[in-house]
């Protein structure tokens, strides 16, 4: 039998902790993205550790990322009027390549959510909008993905232990997940997209030629993470849902200069909007 390598060792050490802390995992994990952290109702109060007292777990570095987990039974009321319940846990941050991270690193808290026993991940993101018929501050369903981040969590050692090698990826994002969230937002009168990420490594935002290029290969937005935690969750067997909040145009297509501040700043206010949709979609999914 093949010993563990130093990596799955890590995601299993930080999955055995979660069993302990919280015997009961939930079904749903959500992880929120640049200016999302704060914008679930009541989260501060629910049960909650930081990254770094998770072992195997790093914290998180950037500005909109709180760096810690929280579960708690999340009631809302459905668009029908009826009122649901589900335990949820929420990722608040997540790591990044362009921090320095690998790619196991990126995905580490992933693998480890699925591995701790949650059957479904929503990865929610601040992306920028390469259709300038749309209107910033709405949501976009990910469809589809392109990863160009030059990284894969499925190559050496990374990939091993956790699955297939070679991943089909051709229904990467769960479709019959997309059809619930496009169900909800337009139930509560909210204008929504769908289309595909463009993933890059960051850090710098792209230059005009480069998202001319991105929409020549038919991509709607762009952003710097989500793609390589949607490989290791599906590579896990996992559904997944990807959910960007859309913050502002790419490069050149609207002659504004880009800066990470105004990026948190949209998506903070627009983050009540979409954590209602999130939410109210993520206690009705089937897993």
């Amino acid at each position: 039998m093949m010993e563990q390598s130093k990596y799955l060792k890590n995601v299993s050490a930080s999955s055995d902790f979660l069993k302990k802390w919280h015997p009961n995992a939930p079904d749903i994990c959500i992880v929120l993205g640049s200016g999302l952290s704060n914008a679930i109702p009541n989260i501060s109060e629910m049960k909650s550790i930081h990254f770094s007292d998770i072992p195997g777990f790093k914290a998180a570095n950037v500005a909109g990322h709180a760096g810690d987990l929280r579960v708690d039974d999340i009631e809302v009321q459905l668009p029908n009027g009826t009122h649901k319940k589900r335990q949820i846990a929420f990722l608040r941050g997540r790591n990044h390549g362009y921090e320095g991270n690998n790619a196991g690193e990126v995905v580490h808290n992933v693998r480890s959510m699925i591995s701790w026993g949650v059957k479904g991940i929503i990865l929610t993101n601040a992306a920028g909008c390469l259709n300038t018929n749309w209107e910033l501050g709405r949501m976009m369903i990910i469809s589809d993905h392109i990863n160009s981040t030059g990284m894969s969590p499925l190559n050496g050692e990374f990939g091993e232990g956790f699955g297939a090698r070679f991943v089909d990826m051709t229904s990467c994002y769960t479709q019959s997940w997309q059809k619930q969230f496009a169900d909800t937002a337009n139930a509560l009168g909210h204008k929504i997209y769908d289309g595909v990420y463009f993933g890059v490594m960051g850090s710098q935002y792209e230059t005009p030629a480069e998202i001319r290029m991105m929409q020549t290969m038919g991509a709607h937005s762009v952003g710097m993470s989500t793609v390589l935690e949607a490989i290791a969750a599906r590579q896990l067997g996992a559904k997944i849902a990807g959910i960007s909040c859309l913050t502002n145009y790419g490069a050149g297509l609207k002659h504004q200069t880009l800066d990470h501040s105004d990026v948190m700043d949209m998506g903070s206010l627009f983050s009540q909007d979409m954590a209602n949709i999130v939410l109210k979609t993520a206690v009705a999914l089937e897993v």
